[in-house]
């Protein structure tokens, strides 16, 4: 990584995560003058998800003691070493139910490429127009099965009916009602305590930035509530320009 030291850059995302509750996914982008840049992911879940993961995973042939949390970031992270965007992958469990995963990135738009197989994307694109670079994330019904391909997890068949293609123009009380009736009555609480954050540091200070706070003149933080990822009944959409 060749703007932030790798320990210091993890040590600032973990102090973001761990003093929010529930099911908190951090992921942070910096991004250099030449679009090449770091990307890290930082994620710490709730022992009630953990749990309900376990208790929804399918039979093994070959059962194991590894948590399926484990195993899941470990496939995450041998799908990135396959990528030629991607280089010096950093991955460390650093809580019983906590993970952190870092790379350097040759382009974006590159990465984005490579993780859907080589097929034109609207999830992130990084775009120029004479002296100013954008970065956009759009997410919605149609968008998000190109996100199962980067995030394989997702399309798991013990997921996936949680997610909002399953769900699709569920209200939020309904979806809610339906976790308390399988999960039980401490999911709907886990949900509204869980939050996706992303955080995005620009080579130079931001021009514009919508659906963001802009916290100093080069960083902007994006927040999604889960439950809106979830159900994704409005379209999720970020711009940051510099």
């Amino acid at each position: 990584m060749n703007r932030l030291s790798k320990p210091f850059f993890f040590l600032a995302i973990v102090l973001i995560v761990v003093t929010a509750s529930g099911c908190v996914l951090q992921q942070t982008i910096a991004m250099n003058a030449n679009r090449t840049g770091i990307a890290a992911t930082d994620l710490l879940v709730d022992d009630f998800f953990v749990g309900v993961l376990e208790d929804f995973q399918p039979l093994q042939d070959q059962p194991t003691d590894e948590p399926m949390m484990d195993r899941n970031v470990a496939d995450f992270v041998r799908n990135l070493t396959s990528k030629r965007s991607v280089s010096n992958i950093f991955s460390e469990k650093i809580g019983p139910n906590s993970y952190a995963i870092g790379f350097d990135f040759s382009s974006l738009n590159q990465f984005m490429l490579d993780m859907n197989n080589q097929q034109k994307q609207n999830l992130l694109n990084v775009t120029v127009s004479g002296n100013t670079t954008t970065l956009t994330i759009y997410l919605d019904i149609n968008t998000y099965p190109q996100l199962t391909k980067i995030i394989p997890f997702l399309a798991d068949p013990n997921f996936e009916t949680f997610g909002p293609l399953y769900n699709e123009g569920m209200s939020e009380t309904d979806y809610l009602d339906m976790i308390s009736y399988i999960l039980g009555e401490d999911g709907p609480a886990s949900i509204d305590a869980s939050l996706i954050s992303l955080l995005f540091i620009s080579p130079k200070p931001l021009t514009r930035v919508s659906g963001g706070e802009k916290i100093s003149p080069t960083t902007v933080r994006f927040d999604i509530p889960l439950i809106d990822f979830l159900l994704l009944a409005k379209p999720i959409q970020f711009t940051a320009s510099w």
